[in-house]
């Protein structure tokens, strides 16, 4: 298919697209005065990837966006491209950047030379709460150390030392590095040498902590590579540990994926010190550097996945990151149908013209297999499948469409944890993508989808003839 063809029948309805042209990760996340920022790589001369620059929207619900224009632009003919990076808000104004009411909105970022490709660190900031953006005369704030990859500054503040710790990636390592005012910065450790996945680059790090229920504290490590993933391409590992200010140590060998489907990635998080209510809420690219630069959509070329928080829950003695849709996002999401049922198989229309947030709760037994189907009238479907002795999901979305010229891995697999003999799911459907939320969001799996009409009918599956309970909402 052309890429100058319209394509509205795929434009996401609940998943942040922008206006026109190309976007990939996810950068700068930041919330101050009731405003959530996102900004993202942005090409705004084409829908193919290039002229990095920072694209501007602004959300209070994160559900429905204002798009502004681009933030922070790049300069071809100075310090180059603007890769990704993040933000905070200097609240104590330790940069003395603050000339009137708002405290200096800081943004760090990898400028790249567009000859040489060599990446350097360097600072932008706003004075007005985030509305314009200035580069920082004396840029770059760190210079490139004689590394070929070495980028996506994740910056954040460290109580316990009295710091901004930044984060970030040398080819394979996350290398930590540390200030007391957000422009003169030390080296202070590396991580990764012997740790997580290593099939790719390394990309996108973040590093924050989370508490579980009962008021456990870990700190967690997400590291974006590709390829590399779970089911081929793009993928992002977490690591669950302990940071002391100075080094980061895993406390697990095993690698862990945030999400097992092939289109989440370089996913970061708004910084729950500065939200209203504490949370650690992750956005991520939904695409795959597979067959990104392939996606038939005009005149956009990129999506976000939902917003979702994380959370760390303890599985079976082990410590694990969780993640649902984020609150703002439930809220939105209104009930249009209730089903409970005990057939073997029960079918249900769906109409999508909002995204569809799908729950599903039934009894299952280590013998059965429970299957969900998803498909329309051109005879196009994708289907999941649970094998809870196999403690595996497989979803299968070769017969999604015109999807099946492009995907390169059709049949994908996710590890499942939760075993107790009950299945809670919540799948979102939109016009293009399909985001699973297995056991509580103990299993993730995010998966586009191109089909050539919407699906317009669910039917779920299995031998045991307990109740099946399922409710079907339009997020809003």
């Amino acid at each position: 298919m052309p890429n100058n063809i319209f394509t509205p029948q795929w434009r996401p309805k609940a998943h942040f697209t922008p206006e026109q042209n190309w976007m990939n990760d996810p950068n700068g996340l930041v919330y101050y005065n009731g405003k959530y920022h996102l900004f993202y790589q942005y090409n705004p001369h084409g829908n193919d990837w290039g002229n990095m620059n920072w694209g501007h929207a602004t959300s209070t619900d994160l559900v429905n966006w204002h798009h502004h224009p681009v933030a922070v632009e790049m300069s071809p003919k100075g310090l180059g491209y603007i890769y990704s990076g993040s933000a905070v808000v200097d609240y104590d104004n330790t940069s003395g950047l603050q000339t009137g009411e708002h405290p200096p909105l800081v943004a760090l970022f990898t400028h790249t030379e567009a000859n040489t490709e060599v990446q350097r660190q360097s600072l932008a900031y706003s004075l007005d709460g985030g509305d314009s953006w200035q580069q920082y005369a004396n840029n770059p704030v760190i210079e490139n150390p004689g590394i070929v990859d070495f980028r996506d500054p994740k910056v954040s503040w460290h109580p316990a030392s009295s710091q901004w710790i930044m984060a970030l990636t040398a080819g394979h390592s996350i290398e930590f590095y540390a200030s007391k005012n957000l422009f003169d910065w030390a080296h202070i450790s590396s991580f990764g040498e012997d740790d997580g996945s290593h099939q790719g680059e390394w990309e996108c790090p973040d590093l924050f902590e989370l508490t579980t229920e009962t008021g456990i504290k870990k700190w967690v490590l997400l590291v974006s590579l590709v390829p590399g993933g779970p089911n081929g391409g793009s993928g992002t590992q977490y690591f669950i540990g302990d940071f002391d200010g100075v080094q980061f140590k895993a406390e697990h060998q095993d690698v862990r994926w945030l999400d097992y489907g092939p289109d989440n990635y370089a996913g970061v998080t708004w910084d729950g010190r500065q939200t209203i209510d504490n949370r650690r809420t992750l956005i991520a690219w939904m695409s795959n550097w597979t067959y990104a630069e392939d996606m038939p959509t005009f005149p956009w070329r990129g999506a976000m996945c939902l917003p979702r928080d994380l959370s760390l829950t303890q599985i079976d003695g082990n410590f694990y990151v969780t993640n649902l849709p984020a609150k703002e996002v439930l809220d939105s999401s209104q009930i249009v149908s209730e089903v409970t049922a005990s057939d073997k198989v029960l079918s249900l229309p769906l109409s999508q013209k909002s995204a569809l947030d799908i729950q599903l709760s039934c009894e299952i037994t280590q013998s059965d297999k429970l299957y969900i189907r998803m498909f329309n009238d051109a005879g196009e479907t994708v289907e999941l499948k649970y094998l809870p002795q196999r403690q595996k999901l497989v979803v299968d979305r070769s017969q999604a469409g015109w999807s099946y010229k492009l995907w390169r891995t059709p049949r994908l697999e996710a590890k499942t944890f939760i075993d107790s003999g009950k299945v809670n799911a919540r799948l979102v459907l939109d016009t293009s993508s399909l985001e699973v939320f297995w056991q509580q969001g103990s299993t993730t799996m995010t998966i586009c989808l191109l089909p050539t009409q919407p699906f317009n009918r669910i039917e779920i599956s299995s031998d045991n003839t307990g109740d099946k309970k399922i409710s079907l909402a339009e997020i809003k």
